[in-house]
């Protein structure tokens, strides 16, 4: 984009710091799939037959774009993916905010185990999420779109 520079620091800095929260996200959602599961069947938005599928898809997806982030391989399409599944997070937590729904938001529960946060739906994780969302923002529009190991041709 001309006229718009971000400092490569900053930009690695993003990709390390998000790439390592997204993969321990996906991770811990994977290692319990049963419970992910339960906790997106709360927010009654999906039929059930399609939820197992979800909760594998989204930890899966999760995962493979954080360790793409640390990694710098393809982190703006990387970026993108996320922005994308942070657009439905925040649509999905939003409409049940919406209509009263009071449930675990199912976003990050190592930070309830190592810092006793709460991660109930509600404005904090809205809030949260559209941080998040503004960082990947640099990395989609700015990061690499290349194999990092790979002689670049000529």
């Amino acid at each position: 984009m001309p006229g718009i520079a971000f400092p490569s620091a900053l930009i690695t800095a993003l990709r390390l710091l998000l790439g390592a929260l997204f993969i321990m996200s996906g991770g811990e959602k994977f290692l319990d799939l049963k419970f992910f599961a339960l906790v997106i069947a709360e927010y009654q938005i999906l039929p059930s037959q399609l939820i197992p599928a979800a909760a594998l898809l989204l930890s899966l997806c999760e995962m493979l774009c954080g360790i793409m982030l640390l990694l710098n391989l393809y982190s703006r399409i990387s970026a993108s993916v996320m922005l994308g599944l942070m657009a439905i997070f925040i649509a999905a937590i939003t409409n049940n905010v919406m209509r009263g729904l009071e449930h675990d938001c199912g976003c990050m529960e190592f930070l309830s185990q190592w810092y006793g946060m709460q991660e109930e739906v509600g404005i904090g994780t809205i809030v949260r999420d559209i941080v998040f969302f503004i960082l990947l923002l640099p990395i989609a529009l700015f990061g690499s779109n290349r194999i990092p190991w790979k002689k670049q041709q000529e």
